[in-house]
């Protein structure tokens, strides 16, 4: 009987989640410049669930707002819906269309710079907006999955340069994607495949800024999502992915 449970226990967190956070993100709410100029490079972080695109509290937002900080030059950082991919594929698109002529030319597409890394639902729509980005002949320098849910190959396109995946298998339905692999080994290098558990340590992890009735219906879910290791790492890594100037 509990698979009968699994989707009524998914659609009550993820109500309790979408009223506190429900807002229609639309293309304006991206505040980069368009286009960028040669060389430089996005970072683009796809929220879980039906989490508010910029709702400081959930981890793909705090982490953008901890790269937003390093004012980096060159990089901008944005993070989009995981039910919005539209606007992430617009956002692409007129982000490296340099003449700003309305098309992404191959040529453009090819020098394209894009960093993707995505939690929950937002995990496996790093990999479908990776794949549309490989039919459009653009690369992506790094692809992260964190505790990626839902159904899905797993498979990472050849344009990912390299790709990671921390996952989580303690809590009773909401378990992480455990694996990623390569469709072409010889494009793609898989970092790793890291699974974290938070048996016996659940309590050193603070979660207090999360919603009561979210921790109550996610519990491992939502302690990766506050683990400062698995984040620490998260932008560890992009960091480590983003080209030098020039």
């Amino acid at each position: 009987m509990a698979w009968l449970l699994q989707p009524i226990l998914l659609l009550l967190a993820a109500s309790f989640t979408a009223l506190a956070d429900s807002r229609n993100q639309t293309f304006s709410d991206f505040t980069m410049p368009l286009p960028v100029k040669p060389g430089e490079t996005l970072v683009l972080g796809i929220v879980g669930g039906w989490e508010r695109w910029d709702n400081p509290a959930r981890c793909i937002r705090r982490t953008a707002i901890v790269l937003k900080r390093k004012k980096l030059p060159g990089v901008y950082v944005e993070t989009v819906e995981n039910h919005k991919l539209e606007l992430a594929r617009e956002l692409i698109k007129k982000a490296f269309d340099f003449d700003n002529n309305g098309e992404l030319s191959p040529e453009e597409a090819a020098q394209a710079n894009v960093i993707l890394f995505g939690q929950s639902l937002g995990g496996r729509a790093v990999l479908q907006l990776s794949r549309t980005l490989n039919e459009w002949g653009a690369p992506v320098r790094l692809a992260f999955l964190i505790d990626s849910y839902g159904r899905d190959s797993y498979i990472v396109p050849p344009n990912v340069a390299a790709a990671a995946n921390i996952f989580q298998r303690d809590h009773w339905f909401i378990k992480g994607a455990p694996l990623i692999r390569a469709g072409d080994p010889g494009q793609t290098r898989i970092l790793f495949n890291r699974r974290v558990t938070y048996r016996g340590r659940a309590r050193t992890i603070d979660t207090s800024e999360d919603f009561p009735k979210h921790r109550l219906f996610m519990g491992a879910h939502t302690l990766i999502e506050h683990d400062p290791d698995v984040w620490d790492e998260v932008i560890a890594r992009i960091l480590a992915a983003i080209p030098a100037p020039g």
